[in-house]
């Protein structure tokens, strides 16, 4: 019966390695299933974000859009109101500024209280000092349309700062 039990033993070894192989073949299949819940998972995470990015995108063009509108009217209306100025004749061409002055900061007699505001006061620029104003105001213009921009920017891409919260 020698033979007989290196039959068996044979029998055993080769129903082992079987085995053995099955349970390979088991654990690649999971591995592989496992690999493919994963790539699912990351083309899911993927896509959602290429879906916020394109949201982002437009949100910024009409953010974009809608700034620039207001920069051109605003330019518009500045460039309207220089033209006015300049087409006027002399008389009118003095930029007359209305000021109220506190009546100390300004020489009264010693009768006029002290820290009181006296009536509005006039106060007339020569022409090349109007026309810096309209220059300055253009350049405010520009630079508040600028300013507004980027604050928007920002909340469309941080709307959790505290700013951007108190915006809406």
């Amino acid at each position: 019966m020698v033979g007989g039990a290196q039959q068996v033993r044979v029998a055993l070894a080769q129903v082992d390695a079987a085995q053995a192989v099955s349970a390979k073949e088991q654990q690649a299949v999971a591995h592989e299933h496992t690999l493919g819940e994963i790539a699912r998972a990351s083309a899911r995470q993927l896509q959602a974000q290429q879906e916020q990015r394109q949201a982002l995108e437009l949100r910024l063009a009409a953010l974009d859009a809608k700034e620039h509108k207001e920069l051109t009217d605003a330019q518009a209306e500045n460039d309207r109101l220089q033209r006015l100025y300049a087409g006027a004749d002399a008389e009118r061409k003095r930029l007359r500024i209305e000021a109220r002055v506190a009546a100390n900061d300004r020489v009264v007699s010693d009768t006029a209280g002290a820290g009181s505001v006296g009536n509005g006061a006039s106060v007339e620029l020569s022409e090349r000092a109007g026309s810096a104003v309209w220059n300055i105001r253009g350049g405010m213009i520009s630079d508040r349309a600028k300013l507004a921009y980027l604050q928007g920017y920002v909340c469309e891409q941080r709307p959790d700062i505290e700013a951007c919260k108190k915006r809406e």
